[in-house]
């Protein structure tokens, strides 16, 4: 009786127990996160070098001759010809309101010369031949010569009146002392070349700038104006070791200015200026649409690569022996790469199919083992001789993997980074023992372990 009795009570016990593990298991995966996973894609990404350059120009800056109130006559980034008038200097200050008098004094002409460039206009209209596409440039020739003939005698004429009512030294009127692009924006940057730049100078923190506006009372020597005269421009960079072997070979680039998205093809050259790197841009475009813009944020494309593209937070290392290529062999009937192996535990070597891992960077030299699954110390036979050259495995290298869940438990599989952005990266499609397009794989590697089941 007492037996039977102690018989029910350890089964009773089993059963509770097992109920309990049932029971555990169950909330577990009620109230257990959903495991996120991600579907490898193919996708394409270009290494980039995110950087701020200094911009250097053909420029010159300009002084005042003189002193007075200030206005201008060409708007900002305008292109003018040596000699065209940009500013005008006022004495006083009051002869701007005897120009404003003038204007309208003048209101007549101006009108007639309108009516003028309206009729001009009017005959090109009725005689165009769209065959003969070169009569627009003719058009705008005579236009152009239209506006600067009646701004040229305006100017005169306002000038002499003026000198007449307020004297001769008064009131004058500066040209441009070269053909280019004029600007009012002015900084207290002082290297002129690219190759006197050093590091110092991309620290902003002292750096100034000042927009130019009319009215302003300028003395003698000021700044005045700034005016680009060659139509090519430079960016200097700093660059670390990595990208200045990169860049090194090449002689041109694309860069992509960050302000605005716009693309730009550059010429580059690449210096060592004692243990710093640096990088020369050179373009011929665009120097109008940044002429205000010292500093530029910019990205450089280097190589545009293809691949499967999977998120970062999937990727996870793992101990691996890298095993010269003479130890592979094949075994039996198998065409399959094997090895002849023995294990501490082992009296005699085998030949064993262990998973062989290879990548491309040095498939050729060296085959990878996954140190998980191969005991340290775990002696290798050349050529799957017994008595040929030995290899001990020891000493371990990381490389990286997912977790593939096809199969319903997270498998470590290799990849090899081709390029990466600051989510993504880019993998080679012929990984041995890697991924393949569809796969499903975990998008986050810690929420589970190697081997793990996932339902």
């Amino acid at each position: 009786m007492r037996k039977n009795k102690i018989h029910l009570s350890l089964s009773l016990v089993i059963f509770i127990g097992i109920l309990i593990y049932i029971s555990v298991n169950i909330l577990g995966f009620i109230f257990k996160n959903p495991l996120s996973i991600y579907e490898v894609k193919a996708g394409k990404m270009s290494d980039v070098i995110s950087t701020t350059g200094i911009a250097i120009r053909e420029e010159k800056i300009v002084k005042s001759k003189g002193s007075g109130y200030i206005n201008y006559y060409m708007s900002d980034l305008s292109k003018v010809y040596k000699g065209e008038t940009i500013y005008s200097l006022d004495s006083n200050g009051k002869i701007k309101d005897y120009i404003a008098e003038a204007i309208k004094e003048d209101y007549e002409a101006a009108n007639k010369n309108i009516s003028n460039i309206n009729n001009t206009i009017s005959d090109f209209k009725e005689e165009y031949d769209y065959s003969r596409f070169d009569e627009v440039y003719n058009l705008k020739q005579k236009l152009d010569q239209s506006v600067l003939n009646a701004n040229g005698d305006y100017i005169e004429k306002t000038v002499k009146k003026v000198k007449k009512k307020y004297g001769k030294d008064s009131y004058q009127v500066v040209g441009s002392t070269d053909s280019g692009v004029v600007s009012y924006t002015v900084d207290n940057f002082d290297k002129t070349t690219v190759d006197q730049i050093d590091k110092s100078d991309f620290q902003q923190s002292g750096y100034e700038k000042k927009q130019l506006s009319s009215v302003e009372k300028v003395e003698k020597g000021d700044v005045v104006y700034r005016i680009a005269t060659g139509e090519t421009w430079e960016i200097a960079i700093q660059l670390s070791e990595e990208e200045y072997e990169e860049l090194k070979d090449k002689n041109t680039v694309q860069v992509t200015f960050l302000k605005d998205n716009v693309k730009a093809s550059a010429s580059i050259r690449v210096k060592k200026k004692k243990s710093r790197y640096y990088g020369y841009l050179t373009l011929s475009k665009y120097l109008i649409r940044y002429m205000n813009e010292r500093f530029l944020d910019i990205e450089i494309s280097l190589n545009s690569n293809k691949g499967y593209k999977i998120p970062k937070s999937a990727v996870v290392e793992k101990e691996f022996y890298a095993v010269p290529v003479e130890y592979l062999t094949k075994g039996g009937n198998s065409t399959s790469d094997r090895v002849l192996a023995k294990s501490d535990k082992e009296k005699t070597a085998s030949i064993k199919s262990y998973t062989i891992y290879k990548f491309e960077e040095d498939k050729d030299k060296y085959f990878y083992l996954d140190a998980d699954e191969v005991e340290k110390n775990t002696v290798l036979f050349a050529g799957g001789n017994k008595n040929s050259a030995q290899y001990y495995l020891d000493k371990t290298v990381k490389k990286q993997g997912v977790y593939c869940v096809n199969q319903g438990y997270a498998e470590f599989r290799a990849i090899e980074k081709v390029s990466s952005s600051e989510d993504y990266v880019l993998v080679a499609t012929n990984t041995v023992h890697g991924i393949s397009l569809y796969d499903h794989i975990v998008l986050n590697s810690k929420e589970i372990d190697e081997d793990e089941i996932i339902y």
